[in-house]
């Protein structure tokens, strides 16, 4: 199988976000786990693919799509994007002292960015 360009995969990216805009949001997981399949390391595409599955209330998926994310890692939204996915997903799948964990760590990341901005 030929590797795919940075331009096709971001072209590919546009269109999964395209997909998630449209409420398409089996399309845009279908689009986002071909991604990863062709590169787990991509982030961008293993964020994706987590909100996608929040939006289709599969909390175990995101859950498994988000191992090995840590804080700090290079994603969109940074580390606030990750705790409030994953406190999301620990909802779905009625994990709820992980859940209130997930969303004070994602307050807490908020406030120290609001702090360093001012």
């Amino acid at each position: 199988m030929a590797e795919l360009s940075k331009a096709q995969k971001r072209a590919l990216h546009v269109l999964g976000f395209l997909f998630l805009r449209m409420g398409l949001f089996a399309r845009a997981r279908r689009l986002f786990a071909a991604l990863v399949a062709i590169d787990p390391g991509d982030l961008n595409a293993r964020i994706s693919l987590a909100y996608s599955a929040i939006k289709l209330n599969d909390g175990e998926t995101a859950l498994h799509t988000l191992t090995g994310i840590a804080p700090g890692d290079p994603i969109p939204g940074g580390d606030s994007t990750l705790h409030l996915l994953l406190a999301r997903a620990y909802n779905l799948v009625g994990e709820s002292t992980q859940a209130q964990e997930a969303v004070q760590a994602f307050w807490q990341e908020r406030t120290r960015q609001f702090q360093s901005k001012s």
